[in-house]
């Protein structure tokens, strides 16, 4: 297996609307931390692939299909066997306002490219080793309220997938990069935060890398649908501060079980075009019954991960992960897009609330999405 890394800088120089809250209503203020992207190259033998993550609520269709060709183009890497990933931080550029963002979105396409140039140029053998853990960091977001509503709260007895997954990349000398799966929102800064700001986990990403043993650190975030920080949507930095504190001490408790990991050293990809059932109202709107969505699933050795375009809540996860638990798997939501929108278990829509008011999809589609995410797991052997 051979493998290259790099980081590079996607802050805005000029002022952009922020994505994650429909309230906000002129450019950003100030900068509280940098925005980076990060790029992972694996190859074995012929089999090559790209991870692409960046802290940005998602990296949208339309970037995608941009950027993939000009990755084949200069690279000579099949623009299908790059998979991207958004942090789901509420606090950076919106990648969708073209009206406003224009220029940045220029600049987060070209470092894409140009961060994916310089890891498969620092290409090099590496061996793999991974961990689990788990962080405390998350909560149920879905409060149930005295007169029966469900609202956008604290649930602490509600399901919530812990699981803190790391797996590493190293040369003979060093961690070139780590990449790490955890579910929770981007949501420590409420609507009225005005500064560019990856949340908890951009400003742990920034930790993590200055203490020089992780490489790279690419964020995966999991089935974080349902689960928020424990303290959600504030104006003060002060909990983003204290949860990506908190977050380097899971990393590095985690880190130190790190091990060499059993599997062939192969790249993999597969994906899947799954029919999710909408509901009545859309069905009623000439949408049709079924919404197409596009699955992925990419495996470097014995890693395999599963990425949705938009929110898997965290049962989903769960129940993917445990149905295979001698198998490395991180399940992804934000990834390979975003427009899919949330996907609530079905016991959710016996209570309602905001997800499954806004999800497009009738109460039947998770048990497709859980099944197919599965049999995704199988295509990428």
């Amino acid at each position: 297996m051979n493998a290259g890394a790099a980081s590079v800088d996607i802050t805005p120089t000029s002022p952009c609307h922020l994505a994650g809250y429909a309230q906000r209503d002129h450019g950003h203020e100030s900068v509280h931390d940098p925005l980076s992207l990060r790029a992972l190259y694996v190859s074995s033998g012929q089999d090559e692939a790209l991870l692409i993550t960046a802290d940005v609520i998602w990296i949208t269709e339309d970037v995608i299909e941009r950027v993939a060709p000009v990755i084949s183009d200069q690279l000579g890497l099949n623009g299908q066997n790059v998979m991207f990933a958004g942090s789901h931080t509420h606090s950076a550029p919106n990648p969708r306002n073209r009206e406003h963002n224009r220029d940045w979105i220029q600049r987060l396409e070209d470092q894409v490219v140009s961060a994916a140039a310089l890891a498969k140029s620092r290409s090099a053998p590496v061996t793999i080793q991974s961990a689990r853990g788990n962080s405390d960091i998350g909560v149920n977001r879905r409060e149930l309220l005295p007169d029966g509503r469900i609202t956008l709260g604290i649930n602490p007895a509600g399901p919530c997938d812990r699981e803190l997954i790391l797996t590493s990349f190293a040369t003979d000398s060093d961690t070139i990069a780590t990449i790490g799966n955890f579910a929770c929102h981007g949501t420590t800064l409420s609507q009225r935060n005005y500064e560019l700001s990856g949340d908890w986990s951009g400003v742990a990403s920034i930790a993590i890398e200055s203490a020089k043993e992780s490489g790279s650190f690419l964020f995966l975030n999991g089935g974080a649908a349902n689960i928020c920080p424990r303290i959600d949507r504030q104006e003060s930095f002060d909990p983003v501060e204290k949860f990506a504190s908190e977050f380097k001490q899971d990393f590095d408790k985690t880190a130190r079980s790190l091990a060499l990991t059993s599997g062939e050293d192969s790249v993999s990809r597969a994906e899947r075009t799954i029919l999710l059932p909408r509901k009545v109202r859309d069905i009623e709107d000439g949408k049709g019954r079924f919404a197409k969505v596009l699955i992925q699933g990419l495996r470097i050795g014995p890693l395999h991960i599963l990425a949705f375009p938009g929110e898997v809540f965290s049962q989903t996860a769960t129940a993917v992960k445990s149905a295979h638990p001698d198998t490395l798997v991180m399940v992804c939501s934000y990834a390979s897009g975003g427009r899919a929108g949330y996907v609530p278990v079905r016991e959710a829509y016996d209570t309602g609330g905001y997800e499954v008011r806004v999800s497009p999809y009738s109460q039947d589609a998770e048990d497709i999405l859980r099944s197919e995410f599965l049999a995704l797991l199988g295509d990428l052997g």
